[in-house]
């Protein structure tokens, strides 16, 4: 009897339920002495979360002025850091519930008076100058072109609307060629001062159905295109396809939200696991694997605080404690 199959030919391959993102090498690695700035949408805070947990203390920095979304408030804050001067009193206002806030900031940037938003703003303004200063790596993730502008002062784009009336505002939406001249006259400025910053770009996977899907893949499209555009003409910067990991190798709605629109803590984790294997140096896993072995001792609620078990067990997490400072050079874990 005849068959179509050989003992020499190759198995057959088994079935693939995903389209992998393949990732081209990094052109950095991160170590354990690496600095790190981030700056952007929800997504940014999500990836900042794990790398403020991955690097050491004060190693990393999340949005210095809270969550923004549209790409031009994210180029404007760079130029604010880049400058290290803080806005004026004029983007300051006072709520309908009497506490004072900024439109440049997000709604964690809240006082009881102006001039504790204003230490509030002004202090982070200069932790986030400080930290572009001296990072190595500037992570930016954009998410919408669309702005919203103050009635009275078009000329302010506001990075939140802090749940005030809509006739505040002006609904705009950047174009490419507006964005384009923007960012590339930004990464000019950055240049001048960090010439060797790496800048990773990402976007972020979330959609705007309240502009309708369509319109958001637009405003997508145009963010792929400015990244596109300034990736290419500098040097130093990369883009790193979060977007594509959500909808290509995630390509299903168990990995949402219930509103079906934002990542869930698993795919947030996933893309996390691959920007880490991306970039990461073995020296910086290294030291991200031993300390969270360290952070599980220390969080451990003993049945037995008073046996010789948990004694002894306490010590040991004191000698190992010792050592990984000693090794990495950190008192904090």
């Amino acid at each position: 009897m005849s068959s179509s199959f050989s003992p020499s030919s190759p198995p057959p391959l088994p079935m693939q339920f995903t389209t992998p993102v393949l990732l081209d090498a990094a052109p950095f690695r991160l170590t354990p002495s690496s600095r790190v700035l981030l700056i952007g949408s929800c997504f940014a805070e999500e990836v900042g979360r794990h790398m403020t947990d991955a690097l050491p203390q004060g190693h990393a920095l999340v949005n210095p002025s809270g969550v923004l979304y549209n790409a031009r408030s994210i180029a404007l804050l760079l130029r604010t850091l880049l400058r290290c001067s803080p806005p004026s009193d004029d983007f300051l206002f006072q709520g309908h519930d009497g506490l004072w806030r900024s439109w440049l900031h997000s709604g964690a940037f809240v006082g009881d008076t102006r001039a504790q938003c204003r230490t509030l703003v002004t202090d982070h303004l200069h932790a986030g100058a400080e930290m572009l200063a001296q990072a190595d790596v500037l992570f930016l993730t954009f998410s919408t072109t669309h702005l919203y502008r103050l009635a009275e002062r078009p000329d302010v784009v506001v990075a939140n609307c802090h749940k005030a009336s809509a006739d505040t505002f002006v609904e705009d939406n950047d174009s490419l060629a507006a964005l384009l001249d923007l960012w590339r006259s930004t990464l000019e400025l950055l240049r001048a001062h960090r010439p060797d910053l790496r800048v990773i770009f990402t976007l972020s996977p979330y959609r705007y159905r309240k502009y309708g899907l369509h319109t958001s893949q637009v405003d997508k499209a145009k963010l792929f295109l400015l990244i596109d555009a300034l990736t290419a003409t500098d040097v130093h910067s990369s883009y790193f396809p979060a977007y594509e990991i959500l909808m290509d190798e995630l390509r299903d709605y168990r990995f949402y939200k219930p509103d079906m629109l934002h990542p869930s803590e698993q795919a947030v984790h996933y893309i996390w696991e691959r920007l880490r294997d991306w970039c990461f140096s073995p020296a910086l896993l290294e030291f991200e694997c031993e300390r969270a072995a360290l952070r599980r001792e220390a969080a451990h609620r003993p049945l037995h605080p008073d046996s010789d078990a948990h004694r002894t067990f306490e010590q040991k997490h004191r000698e190992r404690l010792q050592l990984f400072r000693q090794k990495w050079g950190t008192a904090a874990i």
